[in-house]
């Protein structure tokens, strides 16, 4: 019982040994002359990964819609930031989008979309008859 409770423990925890850290813009961090749509080129990002902030005081992330992404929208965040070192933890499987809602930030670039996989593993297997 103990060697099959230890293998389970042990798959479980597999995933979150994986997972990945990003720092969106690298040494740059997060400010507004990222260039996010070419930072985001090349990398997979899987459920358990985080994202990470970093930006001063002129900036914060917003959580947002593609909608809101896609036109600037700066009213209708799902989530807010302003501690200036954000983690996010990538939750669920779909895309994400993230804004800095600072006048003229997002219309300039200051915008990030993202795709999240599942990570491998996880889903659930189909019973054998």
């Amino acid at each position: 019982m103990g060697l099959a409770a230890a293998l389970l423990f042990l798959l479980l925890a597999a995933p979150a040994a994986f997972a990945e850290q990003y720092t969106v813009g690298d040494s740059s961090g997060w400010t507004s002359t990222g260039d996010y749509q070419s930072w985001v080129q090349g990398k997979t990002f899987t459920v358990g990964d985080t994202l990470l902030f970093t930006y001063g005081g002129s900036h914060t992330v917003e959580e947002v819609s593609k909608s809101d992404y896609d036109n600037c929208n700066t009213g209708n965040a799902i989530k807010s930031y302003s501690d200036g070192n954000t983690v996010i933890t990538l939750s669920n499987p779909g895309a994400m989008y993230f804004i800095c809602p600072t006048i003229g930030h997002c219309a300039g670039g200051m915008k990030l979309a993202i795709n999240v996989v599942a990570a491998s593993g996880n889903s659930p297997s189909t019973p054998s008859t």
